[in-house]
This record gives structure tokens, sequence and C-alpha cells, in this order.
């Protein structure tokens, strides 16, 4: 072989190695976004030793998310997600001198964190499976002496796939189950709730992209920010 074909095939490999490491669907990243809570959800607090009552009615809000995942032995990989948005809720406080209304802003808490294990299915596409430890958290501090607040953790799972359409651009889906999905203001009792999710990535420059996703359920949700690879090496 002459050194012109060497140096050819040489270029070859190199182009398509770089090619591989483009595509790469990476586990090891940190993540912080803006991101959008719809909660939608009314409660009634009563108070029969004083004859009064609070009704409530949490809305939407926004606030901050990190999220990070490491990739560890093979394919698996750990992961944990933190959320954290100030929620708008308006009140109606009623008692014996008659009744006054009052708005103010509750923190909203989200945090997920567990394992899951990746099954690649092409070079650019993996499909994925993860269980969790999911907690939330309201706290709505008081209007006229009531209390809302109520927190609780429960188990996890997801499924999703992950595709990189080019080099640049990843999309993935997911649906993902949760024992805290829901609450009932009023009791304070949490319910489960099954969500469908789709984002995408969008490399800036390497190992920098700019995220997006969209989470439906009981608590839908929305957020936009920016995602550092980290070294998988």
């Amino acid at each position: 072989m002459s050194i012109f074909a060497r140096l050819g095939v040489a270029l070859l490999l190199t182009v398509v190695s770089s090619a591989a490491i483009a595509q790469d669907i990476r586990y090891s990243w940190f993540e912080i976004s803006y991101t959008g809570q719809d909660v939608d959800r009314d409660g009634t607090f009563a108070d029969l030793v004083i004859g009064q009552t609070v009704d409530i009615s949490a809305q939407d809000g926004d606030g901050i998310k990190f999220r990070g995942s490491v990739g560890t032995w093979k394919n698996l990989f750990a992961f944990v997600d933190y959320s954290s948005t100030d929620i708008d809720v308006d009140a109606l406080v009623s008692n014996a001198l008659g009744q006054s209304t009052a708005s103010d802003e509750f923190d909203f808490t989200t945090v997920r964190g567990g394992v899951g294990l990746r099954w690649p299915l092409t070079s650019k596409t993996d499909i994925y499976g993860a269980v969790s430890l999911d907690s939330t958290d309201f706290d709505f501090g008081s209007f006229a002496g009531e209390d809302f607040d109520t927190d609780d953790k429960e188990v996890g799972a997801t499924i999703g796939v992950r595709s990189m359409l080019q080099d640049r651009i990843e999309i993935r889906a997911n649906v993902r189950y949760s024992g805290v999905g829901d609450v009932d203001l009023s009791t304070g009792e949490f319910d489960s709730d099954t969500l469908f999710g789709a984002g995408f990535g969008y490399e800036l420059i390497r190992g920098l992209s700019i995220t997006g996703d969209y989470e439906s359920g009981e608590f839908s949700s929305w957020n936009i920010g920016f995602r550092l690879d980290l070294d998988e090496d």
C-alpha cells in the first residue's frame, strides 16, 4: 500500500472516529434550567374552633431546575433531579367578621434520584429504564393560621428513548410513573400519576447544549436551559 493510500485510510478512520464520538448519547452531564410549573389545585381548610374557613387556589409558577447524571459501570447510570418553583396562590378567608381575599407565592419542590440502565438500539438511539425515589413538597405558609403544607416520598419508574437526529441534535421522549404525582390539598394526601414527556438538545459548542423539555401530567411542567457534558472516559 502506497503512502498516499495509507494516509487516505488514516484520514478516513479519523473522520469515522470523530463522527462516532459526535453521535454518542452521553449519560454524564449537568444541567441548569428555567422551569415553569402548572399545579391547578384547590383546597379548603376549616377551623371549627374559631369558625373560620380558608379556601385556596394554587395556579402556576416558575423557578429553577438542576439535573445531573453520571454514567457508571457499563450501561448503568445514576441521576438526580431537583426543581423549586414559586406557585401563585389566591385565598379566600371566611369568618365571623366577613370575607377577605389575599394572594401570595409559595414553594413547590420536587426531588428525584435513582439509577437507570440503557440499551443501545443503534449507534444513534438508546432506550432506557430507570427507578427512582420521588419526593414532592408543598410549603404554603399561612394566610390566616391555616396549614396546607404537605410532603411525601414514593417510588417512581421511567421508560424512555433518546436519539441523535444529527451530530448536534438530540430528541427524547419518556413515560414516567410517580407515586407522588398528584395531591389533594384539602386532605394533604398524595396519589400516583403517569406523565408523558418530550424534549430536545442542541449542541452550541462541543460539550455545551441548549435543552428544552415538556412533561404532561397532573402537574405539567416545562423547562429550558443549558447542559454541560462531563467526561465519561
